[in-house]
Parts: structure tokens; C-alpha cells; sequence
């Protein structure tokens, strides 16, 4: 497989135009299906090699001369493909959040069209890591405001409901800590989940409930 990436690397150095295009995007279908060969062989190490691939390809898919994203480079099918094929698969829950998460990454860099799917594979990450790596959770509730934020810039709205979906979820695992008496990491994520909710297009109800329900806890216990 190495030697035919090879190849094709030296034949799209050769091409140019719509016949460069179609290669390009017949490779990536070809990857699409390694990946789910990978997936099925559960050889777990291949997925985040594989998406290194497609996404190399992107930028090779990039003339010299042009300062913009190709048109392979803003269809991210191929990663709505990798994506449910990583989540129907058998793979360990940390393979599966770093194979969502590097998605996530790729496609929120390069692309905000599709900005729904997105929010899918937030809440799967999200619920994922929030069972098993709380450190990747805080940054992933960083990270959702900060695609929110973008998203507003770009025209291109957040779902408001799954924006709600990580507020409360957000705060809700503040409460967790706040009964743990783990004050420090309560007040850290109830500061997250309300500057989430004060994002939401609801005139800062949802933002005005978390305030109150966070002021209402007694600190001296």
C-alpha cells in the first residue's frame, strides 16, 4: 500500500486540472476504504495514519499558486465516512476519541460548512471522554466554544441544541465535582458551562437559570 501511495504521489506531480482533480478524489475514496478495512482488522494504529493521509492529500490537492482550499480539500465526505465507520466499530473507547477528535480538528480547521455533523461527533466525543478522560473533556468544552464563537464570525450557526445539550451537560457535571467537594474543578466547569449558555440565541435564559442554580450552592460545608 506504501509503494501504490508512492505512485500515485508521483503521478498527480505529473498532472494538473480536472484530470489531477478526479485522481485525487478517487484516491480518497480509495482511503475511505483502507480505513474501513483497518477498522474491521481492528488494527486500531492504522485509523489516525489513515486520516494523516487524507489529509496530506488535501494539501496536495492545493495548486502552488493559489492561496485557497481546493475543492477536495472543502468536501469533507470522506471524513463523515471515517467518522461513523470508527463509531460502528468494535474499537477501545480511547481509539475512538483520538479518532474522533483528530476529525474534529481537521474538519473544524479546514471547513465549518457542515457545521451539524460537527456537533454530532462533539456530543459522541464529549460523552465519550467524560467517562474516561476528563482532562480531554475540559479541552473538547473549551474547544466548543471556541468553534461557536468561529461559527458566528462565519454566518454559519451552531445547532442550539446540541449547544444546550454541552451547557448543561457541562454544568451538570460541575454539580459531580461540587458533590465530590471538589470545589476548585466545580467552579471551573460551572464558569465553562454558563460562558456556553451566554453564547445561546435564547436571551441568556439558559445563561440566567446555570447563574442561579451556581449561586444557590453552599460553599461552607
Amino acid at each position: 500500500m506504501d509503494n501504490f501511495r508512492t505512485l500515485v504521489k508521483q503521478q498527480v506531480s505529473k498532472l494538473e486540472g480536472g484530470a489531477k482533480s478526479d485522481l485525487l478524489r478517487k484516491y480518497s475514496c480509495l482511503i475511505a476504504f483502507d480505513f474501513e478495512a483497518a477498522a474491521r482488522l481492528k488494527t486500531w494504529t492504522s485509523l489516525g495514519e489513515l486520516i494523516g493521509v487524507r489529509c496530506a492529500l488535501c494539501k496536495d490537492s492545493i495548486p502552488a499558486d493559489v492561496g485557497q482550499e481546493s475543492e477536495l480539500c472543502g468536501d469533507n465526505t470522506i471524513y463523515n465516512v471515517m467518522a461513523d465507520i470508527v463509531l460502528a466499530s468494535e474499537a477501545p473507547n480511547e481509539v475512538v476519541i483520538a479518532t474522533l477528535q483528530q476529525i474534529v480538528n481537521l474538519v473544524w480547521l479546514q471547513d465549518l460548512g457542515n457545521i451539524d455533523r460537527l456537533a454530532r461527533w462533539i456530543r459522541c466525543l464529549l460523552t465519550l471522554a467524560l467517562s474516561s478522560n476528563i482532562e480531554m473533556a475540559e479541552n473538547l468544552i473549551d474547544q466548543v466554544y471556541s468553534i461557536v464563537q468561529s461559527s458566528k464570525a462565519r454566518t454559519v450557526n451552531y445547532p442550539a441544541e446540541e449547544l444546550e445539550w454541552v451547557a448543561t451537560t457541562t454544568f451538570n457535571r460541575a454539580i459531580d465535582f461540587y458533590c465530590a467537594a471538589q470545589d476548585g474543578a466545580c467552579r471551573r466547569w460551572a464558569e465553562k458551562a454558563m460562558g456556553l449558555a451566554a453564547l445561546m440565541g435564547d436571551e441568556r435564559r439558559l445563561h440566567r437559570l446555570l447563574q442561579d442554580k451556581f449561586l444557590g450552592l453552599a460553599w461552607d460545608r
